[in-house]
């Protein structure tokens, strides 16, 4: 039976997919898509850290999404995630920042769908492995199909075939990014027209999927759904993923396996990056539960030693303590 790859993915976000949450993401399920941080063209193209933040550790299936919006430089872009092995780059036409748009890129783009179909198109003769898109459905408070139909239509001209579509507007004015996320409301109806439309196209859903029992149903309706903080806070709610959307029969590891085997990889990157950002997959998980502050004063304070196997114990602990499991996460 052929499984859509693309059935499950763990969408970009900012700070937080770096190379050590896939890592981590990859620890806990073998075939959920990920995808790193956005990285803004002139980043790839031009900073000497880019290695720290497009490092791909053969995590596949993995995207790497880029943001820009001049032809030229996302093909430089295309060529370079095909160096680094990555499966797919997808071009973000969905962020709503304020630094994203004064620099042209991002979610206003949907504005310039021309300009989007010439740097799509500039991507995928440069290079041939998957080149896809993530959107929103419009731009501002009111809601306009044929605006989003109006854009899908242009950039499909392209020739690329999967669409990733966070099914919420983008309120350049007056939101936070933050907010973007939350306050314009979900028209899932958007995306389910737009397949009938074009149903040789991918459309993968985003937005509002707060619970794996969510996603699962929401996965047979569109060709795969797209889940952000769920997975940040939570990143053991991807312990059955590959057992229930692609129908693996792959052992389950406990909790204290999943700690064990990140700590053996981070431990050998000590030298490259700060403490925190090694571990921040995992703070999320233990300083959200209750009861957790002389946990969490212990780890602070441990962390500015640099001591990585008193971390490691201090995990452990915490996690025989609060009887943690895989499935304590998935809601």
């Amino acid at each position: 039976m052929n499984i859509n790859t693309r059935r499950f993915c763990v969408a970009p976000m900012m700070g937080f997919t770096t190379p050590y949450a896939r890592k981590l993401y990859r620890i806990l399920s073998k075939r959920a898509f990920l995808f790193t941080e956005m990285v803004p063209s002139k980043t790839m193209l031009y900073s000497k850290t880019r290695d720290l933040i497009i490092e791909n550790s053969d995590e596949s299936s993995v995207a790497l999404q880029v943001g820009g919006a001049e032809p030229h430089e996302l093909a430089k872009c295309a060529r370079i995630a095909k160096n680094y092995n990555y499966d797919e780059i997808n071009l973000n036409v969905g962020c709503p920042s304020k630094a994203v748009k004064k620099g042209g890129f991002g979610v206003c783009l949907m504005n310039e769908k021309v300009l989007v179909r010439n740097c799509l198109e500039a991507m995928i003769e440069s290079t041939d492995i998957e080149v896809s898109i993530k959107c929103r459905i419009g731009i501002g408070k009111e809601f306009n199909y044929d605006f989003f139909c109006d854009f899908i239509n242009e950039v499909i001209k392209s020739g690329v075939n999967i669409v990733y579509v966070h099914a919420r507007n983008a309120i350049l004015n007056g939101l936070t990014t933050k907010n973007n996320r939350t306050v314009p409301p979900l028209n899932y109806d958007f995306v389910t027209r737009i397949k009938k439309e074009y149903p040789y196209i991918q459309f993968i859903l985003n937005g509002g999927i707060d619970s794996i029992e969510k996603a699962f149903p929401l996965s047979k309706i569109y060709d795969g759904v797209m889940i952000g903080r769920l997975i940040q806070n939570n990143p053991f709610s991807l312990t059955n993923v590959d057992h229930l959307f692609y129908k693996t029969t792959t052992e389950t590891k406990t909790s204290e396996r999943v700690i064990l085997e990140y700590f053996q990889y981070i431990k050998k990157r000590l030298h490259r990056d700060s403490m925190f950002r090694l571990l921040s997959p995992l703070l999320h998980i233990f300083f959200g539960l209750p009861n957790n502050k002389k946990f969490k004063t212990e780890i602070c304070s441990v962390m500015k030693s640099k001591k990585i196997d008193a971390l490691k114990s201090l995990f452990l602990q915490f996690i025989d303590e609060k009887q943690v499991n895989c499935n304590f996460y998935i809601n």
